[in-house]
């Protein structure tokens, strides 16, 4: 890109919730110019200052095309009152789409994704089952970004943040369940709240599903920097071939090619039971329960029913 163009529209969340999904299918319409070389990079934290931000913005491999829609996505924009404050400030009439997912499958999904990125080591009940932080504004951290399974489950805190600097108008809730089933009502949905081609039809691929590890040493050299063969092929192979805009998005293709559809089996020591997971899903329900309906009343929703009704099968 010759120029800088500041996003005018943002997913902003919720982690684990289909983002990186919703963000590749955004990415295909004519209409939409996507920075998916800073998918979840969260521009007022990584950078210092707007020069760089916008020496960055620059970086894009894809050429800008005059679309209308400029889209970003991170998913820990929402979480994050200062962030929401910075959008704000930057783009006063953004549109922001937001993703919502059962909060209790939520914590148990991102458990098992930092688990998979070799972040989390502690066992899903020590991880999951604590007392929540409630009224207090967490400063960005990359461990209060991962490790916080329970917060960010608290959805109308965070939507009643973002509404006191957008206005209701601005801002797309979504339905995490009608990414796999209503996909395509739901994008008609989105086309038309961001004015474009209602009726262009991209590719529904699912995208950064948890999933499997096919190979642990793949994943580990991938993540782990200390690996000296991970430092030899960056030195000499990424760095020199590859700029910066393009980096991320390999080290995306590689885990994605490392990824398999099918849940892995786990050691036996390591290997979380259906029991296990359906216990502490009962013990978080309590907790976001109240924040469900609150959301409701704020938003016309009916989450709350949806999420925590009465499952018969449970209570076998």
């Amino acid at each position: 890109m010759s120029n800088a163009v500041f996003p005018n529209t943002f997913i902003i969340g919720i982690q684990k919730a289909g983002t990186t999904t919703l963000d590749d299918w955004l990415a295909q319409h004519p209409q939409i110019y996507c920075y998916e070389s800073l998918k979840d990079v969260h521009l007022f934290a990584r950078f210092k200052s707007d020069a760089e931000m916008h020496q960055r913005l620059k970086k894009e491999p894809a050429a800008y095309k005059n679309q209308p829609v400029v889209l970003q996505s991170a998913v820990n924009y929402i979480f994050y009152p200062s962030m929401l404050q910075k959008l704000a400030e930057y783009a006063p009439k953004a549109k922001l789409i937001v993703i919502l997912r059962n909060p209790a499958d939520r914590a148990i999904s991102s458990y098992s994704y930092f688990k998979k990125m070799l972040r989390e080591t502690r066992p899903m009940q020590q991880a999951l089952v604590y007392k929540p932080v409630i009224n207090t504004a967490f400063e960005f951290s990359k461990d209060n970004s991962d490790f916080t399974y329970i917060e960010h489950g608290f959805y109308a805190k965070q939507i009643k943040n973002c509404l006191s600097h957008f206005s209701r108008e601005q801002l797309l809730v979504l339905d995490y369940d009608d990414l796999a089933k209503n996909a395509s009502s739901m994008l008609q949905k989105l086309f038309s709240f961001l004015e474009i081609d209602a009726t262009f039809k991209p590719d529904l691929t699912p995208k950064n599903v948890t999933g499997s590890v096919k190979s642990q040493l793949m994943q580990e050299t991938i993540i782990r920097k200390q690996s000296k063969f991970r430092k030899w092929v960056v030195d000499h192979l990424i760095d020199p071939v590859f700029p910066v805009g393009k980096r991320k998005m390999l080290k995306r293709k590689l885990f994605e090619l490392n990824t398999g559809k099918k849940k892995a089996a786990q050691p036996a020591q390591e290997e979380e039971s259906k029991e296990t997971v359906q216990q502490i899903k009962q013990q978080l329900k309590p907790l976001f329960i109240e924040d469900a309906k609150e959301l409701d009343a704020l938003l016309g929703t009916n989450f709350s029913a949806k999420w925590f009704a009465t499952e018969k099968t449970n209570a076998v």
